[in-house]
């Protein structure tokens, strides 16, 4: 089993975004059962006031067909890091915030989701700049690299 952690800011918009495609793209491929995919944010706000998916994120993932489920945002927590293989995160600042939550990467689980593409970059926020499209096409970009390291990583 490949338990993957996808975290951004609030966990609204960028990580559940790349929960749902990633768990489309193993579903697809009959390898759901290899896997355990969630998100998390590093921020506590939205947590407490016990948000939900971004209504952006909602329309990008249903135009693309995309099955998502209800969810509310957590925080990412300290024994998330024991227990996933791997911590994506979407921006170099949110590596920075899982650190200081999580403390240093020893056993070097986190990463940028784009790290694995030939481009490694940060995914902007959609929060921001309303750009979801651009948002989807990067997440697909970096699940799809992600899975080709992991298949490379197998053989």
């Amino acid at each position: 089993m490949i338990k993957v952690l996808f975290v951004c800011l609030g966990n609204i918009c960028r990580s559940p975004m790349a929960e749902f495609v990633l768990k489309q793209m193993v579903a697809e491929k009959g390898l759901a059962d290899n896997f355990e995919i969630d998100s998390a944010a590093t921020e506590s706000y939205n947590e407490m006031c016990r948000a939900g998916i971004h209504h952006g994120t909602r329309q990008m993932l249903k135009s693309m067909h995309v099955p998502f489920e209800e969810h509310y945002s957590r925080r990412i927590r300290p024994h998330d890091y024991a227990y996933f293989d791997y911590i994506l995160a979407m921006d170099d600042s949110n590596i920075e915030d899982i650190q200081s939550l999580v403390g240093l990467d020893t056993e070097h689980k986190i990463y940028r989701l784009l790290d694995f593409t030939d481009h490694p970059r940060n995914i902007k926020d959609p929060w921001y700049t309303r750009n979801f499209d651009e948002t989807y096409w990067d997440i697909v970009e970096g699940c799809q690299a992600f899975l080709e390291y992991l298949n490379n990583k197998s053989e």
